[in-house]
């Protein structure tokens, strides 16, 4: 019985530890969505829009922020490549281009969406703009994608979503902590019979 009690407090005190983390977490993620984006989120069709418009936009820069292999399948014409990665390393090559208009796109949206927060956020860009949907949605909606002379296209990407960092290493804490318990519950029983 006295270990059962001695158990009983011990998780006890690791629920509450777990719970505390959970909220902690949850309300963190929520306070990073406070910020207000300073980068603007347009469509393919507004993409579109600005890159016809020579008089309007004309310097504007078109930003393919994929790895290469996807970028050697498939781009917009005249889009320079730097994969999302590579953003900090290579910012020289951006400044020039400080005030200038920058389409930013990747395959489906969310790495385009992190490098323009990353433009905004940690190098200052004033005029970043975010195409949602990437490169999928610019093909979808019947736009021209510069291809290889083997006419690959390469459109065919999924618009899967993944889990993020943060969420990977929160469930690794929970299922190491889990594990723990389940352990810690065994060995106190162990001890009572």
């Amino acid at each position: 019985m006295k270990y059962m009690k001695k158990f009983n407090s011990i998780s006890f005190k690791i629920i509450i530890i777990i719970g505390f983390i959970f909220f902690t977490s949850t309300f963190l993620k929520s306070v990073s969505f406070v910020k207000a984006q300073s980068y603007t989120d347009i469509s393919v069709q507004e993409a579109y829009n600005m890159i016809q418009d020579d008089s309007l936009y004309p310097n504007l820069v078109i930003l393919d922020v994929r790895e290469q292999y996807e970028y050697d399948e498939n781009h917009l014409y005249n889009a320079t490549l730097i994969p999302r990665l590579e953003i900090d390393d290579r910012i020289s090559e951006l400044l020039p281009y400080n005030d200038t208009e920058i389409i930013v796109y990747c395959r489906t949206g969310g790495r385009s969406a992190m490098a323009s927060q990353n433009l905004d956020e940690n190098h200052h860009f004033t005029k970043i703009y975010n195409m949602l949907g990437g490169i999928n949605a610019w093909i979808d909606a019947g736009f021209p994608v510069w291809t290889p002379d083997d006419g690959a296209n390469g459109a065919n990407g999924t618009n899967g979503q993944s889990i993020g960092f943060t969420s990977n290493i929160f469930f690794i804490i929970m299922i190491g902590t889990i594990s723990i318990i389940i352990l810690h519950y065994r060995k106190s029983r162990i001890k009572i019979n």
